[in-house]
């Protein structure tokens, strides 16, 4: 086996983590761990062109490195030259990308087909979900640092052109005073809740917030969802729906929310980033379960699907029913959302026992 570089000559760390936005939020604990064991250590993220505006807000990240199909990996290795890599999202064609850039400190999980392509190994499987995707992350530091590696979040600087960005859209939308988000879409990365349910659930909160406004936010594709979530509620003329923002807008609008609801998605994650409040809807099996994925804030409720809820019409055969989210009562949504407004954490609900 070669020699590798010791952990004292390490100058540049590059961390790749080339998936969504919530996957990119849980990896920023690494960058931190780094700083505060290695402060003259370089720390980069390589990272896709749609999150790197949050990255870049990140204090403990030296660089942003963006990869596409216009961008190779390899070719942003060699421009980088980093000593060491730590693939955060286990990635062949990165990871024989990394071995072509000649990056000797190659750190990826030990249990995959291609794993003889690093040459610093953990060994853990995160498809049982026993820990928070943002631990995995952590951990990945074990072979160059030892003792506890803690995960800690990051600060997100405040974006001065995302708040003129959300002080707009606001005004346009009609938006004074305090507001609650509820973010009815995923991108297909969550199960889907009902509209109707989501219209209920504002309805309740908004007879019991009398200055109150309920912002339905849409990303690309999901105006149409916003929409159908307004026309439900029959306090439609307290309801606003704002489409979609550049990622440092949507920021600064999440930061300005008294809440925000919605199901597991980059949203709730980066609402949580921000400091905002959040009640997330959640599968109730791992992986996927609260365990692993839920929002890292301070105040950071999940919802799994009760026992004694009904099935709905796919639980039968297309989909386990302790995962569907769908089933989740509106009452127990609006009961973890008014405890939220009023400055309560109900915590993480799991009946998985």
């Amino acid at each position: 086996m070669p020699v590798l570089t010791p952990t004292e000559d390490l100058r540049r760390i590059l961390v790749t983590r080339t998936d969504g936005l919530g996957d990119v939020i849980v990896t920023l604990p690494i960058a931190v761990a780094l700083k505060r064991r290695l402060p003259d250590v370089e720390v980069a993220f390589l990272v896709r062109p749609y999150t790197a505006p949050i990255v870049r807000r990140v204090a403990e990240i030296d660089q942003v490195l963006t990869i596409s199909e216009m961008r190779r990996g390899l070719h942003m290795m060699r421009l980088y030259k980093p000593d060491a890599i730590i693939f955060a999202k286990p990635d062949p064609k990165l990871a024989l990308e990394a071995m072509l850039a000649r990056i000797d400190v190659r750190i990826g999980t030990g249990y995959r087909y291609y794993s003889g392509l690093f040459t610093r190994w953990v060994y853990e499987h995160r498809r049982k979900g026993a820990k928070h995707e943002a631990q995995y992350g952590v951990n990945l530091l074990s072979p160059i640092l030892d003792g506890d590696l803690p995960v800690i979040m990051p600060n997100l600087a405040l974006s001065p052109q995302g708040e003129a960005e959300a002080g707009e859209r606001r005004t346009a939308a009609g938006i004074a005073g305090e507001y609650m988000v509820i973010h009815p879409g995923s991108n297909g990365s969550a199960g889907a809740y009902d509209p109707a349910n989501y219209a209920a659930v504002a309805d309740a909160i908004l007879e019991e917030q009398d200055d109150l406004t309920i912002v339905i936010t849409a990303g690309p594709g999901e105006e149409t969802l916003a929409g159908v979530v307004l026309n439900a509620m029959r306090h439609a003329g307290r309801g606003r729906v704002v489409g979609t923002m550049s990622l440092d807008g949507f920021s600064e609008l999440l930061r300005g929310a008294r809440g925000f609801l919605g199901s597991s998605s980059g949203p709730a994650h980066l609402a949580s980033l921000v400091g905002t409040p959040v009640v997330g809807l959640y599968p109730g099996l791992p992986p996927m379960w609260p365990a692993r994925w839920r929002p890292l804030g301070v105040r950071s409720t999940t919802l799994v699907p009760h026992p004694d809820e009904p099935f709905c019409a796919s639980c039968a055969g297309r989909h386990q029913p302790e995962n569907c989210v769908a089933r989740i009562a509106p009452q127990r949504v609006i009961e973890a959302c008014r405890a939220m407004l009023i400055g309560s954490d109900a915590g993480s609900i799991d009946y998985i026992s």
